[in-house]
């Protein structure tokens, strides 16, 4: 049967895709996916981001600016991949939408490259949420109680091996969410999080922002490190960073735009429910609702707590923070973040622990949300015989491809050791490789309505501007949003994949780009060998 805003499908031939349904069922709703979008596209880890490079990559940055900035980028990328999600609500997202508009070798690639980077970037949330998450609850202890068994309990999960223990717990409590109960499960502990996730990441502290000065933050700054057994903190931070060469600056255009990088790991990537869009059920604007809504409220979020955040600390306190050195201040484990810092503003551990732990829950679920997003993906390769028909395979009672999860589980442990033992990557440095697979999303926006006429008319999105259709006026807004952040992390140093100081990166993306191309066209031959046209495939929507 087909759904609201969806072309009916041609019927499927048989034997093209691995079976005649996928067995995934609709169980999501519309405030799931909004839920899922803006918690995966980790706001407050971004802001965290934000402050932590701002002292040595940023400086002169106004940050009020580069959030806009990057928020205009994205959202026509994000209205392009709603539509894109309603003309073609199935599971695999831009999988889905790029092999059935450009071709299949290039959706695949495209899809293959996210999926890569998406693996590389779990040990940056595993890591942090032991730094930012377990370590700085401990410190945060300690510095309200004086207690120094929370200051050695802190101070563990500093240590590589304790970071990479911490990871791989969470990881795998988050693959077991999906054995014992699926998506519905999942979905369920999705919505607790989220209201732990609002009211210790931003409600708690915009009332602190409101009602506490600026006076009234440092005095609570000192107060707190002389338990951590520095007096005088606030003198002894601005000391040391003069000392490693900081010095005030005013508003520097060059650092604004770069700093576009920080907030391009929120905008450029709330789209993500569409990777399961074929679990979600279905109405005229869920997916309108779910991703340029999730980008609506990220803006009024970020809007909201930068004005709130300068007004307690300022920009030089944090440029401080970035040369100063954190044991100088009674910080040995490392500089706070924002979610400690926010605790000490509220100058009670009862909130900074509600802060901590709301920030460190962000963290948490990101791990399974990710987990579904690239278990998805590799689904919907099987269903359409690419992989082995085995990944696509749906536990009957969970209705999860359990395989897959598995998979996806060993890639997140690999990731969490790479960030806790090396320095391989960087925090930003996968931005380049994700962002790229988006400018092809965008090029099959702009010519699926000539590639797919029928479906597109007989969608929602049907419409023409001048005879040019919507959904590829779109689709060239967001190509131009996509290409210019791309053009900002290839010169901003900070990114991490900047032409002039990581050329490598580069290459390295457009190295997994071809990598999935070959195993495309690897895998066609495959098939043709047994007697399985795997081109006819993607002449139709695969079935639900």
């Amino acid at each position: 049967m087909s759904e609201p805003g969806q072309a009916a499908p041609t019927q499927a031939a048989p034997g093209l895709f691995t079976r005649k349904a996928t067995g995934l069922v609709r169980e999501a709703r519309t405030s799931d996916a909004l839920f899922y979008n803006v918690m995966w596209a980790s706001v407050a880890l971004a802001f965290t981001f934000a402050w932590l490079l701002y002292g040595f990559a940023y400086p002169g940055s106004n940050m009020f600016v580069a959030f806009l900035i990057a928020a205009v980028l994205g959202i026509p990328g994000a209205f392009l991949y709603a539509m894109l999600a309603q003309v073609m609500p199935r599971t695999g997202g831009d999988y889905v939408f790029n092999s059935r508009s450009l071709h299949p070798a290039i959706g695949f690639a495209g899809n293959f490259s996210f999926c890569f980077w998406l693996a590389v970037i779990y040990g940056v949330y595993t890591t942090y949420m032991a730094t930012y998450g377990f370590g700085a609850f401990g410190r945060m202890m300690a510095g309200f109680t004086g207690s120094s068994g929370w200051l050695d309990f802190g101070d563990w999960f500093a240590n590589d091996y304790a970071l990479f223990i911490t990871g791989t717990v969470a990881i795998l409590i988050s693959a077991f969410v999906f054995v014992l109960g699926g998506l519905r499960l999942f979905l369920k502990l999705q919505v607790a999080t989220f209201a732990l996730y609002i009211l210790g990441t931003f409600l708690i502290p915009v009332i602190v922002g409101i009602l506490q000065s600026k006076a009234g933050f440092f005095e609570n700054f000192n107060d707190y490190a002389a338990n951590l057994g520095v007096t005088g903190a606030s003198g002894q931070l601005a000391k040391s960073a003069a000392d490693a060469g900081f010095a005030p600056s005013g508003f520097d255009t060059e650092m604004t735009l770069k700093s576009v990088t920080v907030f391009w790991y929120i905008f450029g990537f709330l789209y993500s429910s569409n990777y399961f869009a074929g679990e979600i059920r279905m109405k005229k604007r869920t997916h309108l609702l779910s991703i340029p809504g999730a980008t609506l409220v990220s803006v009024i979020f970020i809007g909201i707590l930068i004005p709130v955040y300068l007004g307690l600390t300022g920009y030089d306190f944090n440029g401080a923070l970035g040369f100063a050195d954190p044991a100088a201040y009674g910080f040995v484990a490392g500089a706070p973040g924002y979610p400690e810092i926010m605790s000490i503003a509220s100058g009670s551990w009862v909130f900074g622990a509600v802060i901590i732990i709301g920030f460190s829950v962000g963290l948490l679920v990101w791990l399974p949300q990710t987990m579904l997003l690239i278990s998805r993906s590799m689904f919907a390769w099987s269903f359409d015989r690419i992989m082995p028909a085995r990944l696509s395979s749906v536990d009957r009672r969970t209705h999860s491809p359990l395989l897959a999860i598995g998979i996806v589980t060993v890639l997140a442990i690999g990731s969490t050791a790479i960030y806790a033992f090396t320095d391989w990557f960087s925090t930003l440095s996968v931005l380049l490789g994700l962002t790229s697979t988006l400018l092809i999303t965008a090029i099959g926006g702009i010519v699926l309505p000539y590639r797919q006429r029928a479906m597109v008319e007989n969608s929602p999105y049907g419409g023409r501007i001048a005879g040019i259709p919507v959904l590829s006026i779109v689709g060239g807004l967001a190509l131009l949003g996509f290409g210019a952040a791309i053009a900002v992390l290839l010169w901003d140093p900070g990114s991490g994949a900047s032409l002039s100081a990581n050329p490598g990166k580069l290459w390295l993306t457009l190295g997994v780009l071809a990598l999935g191309v070959v195993i495309y066209f690897v895998s066609r031959a495959a098939r043709a060998r047994q007697g399985i046209d795997l081109s006819l495939n993607y002449r139709e929507l695969p079935p639900e």
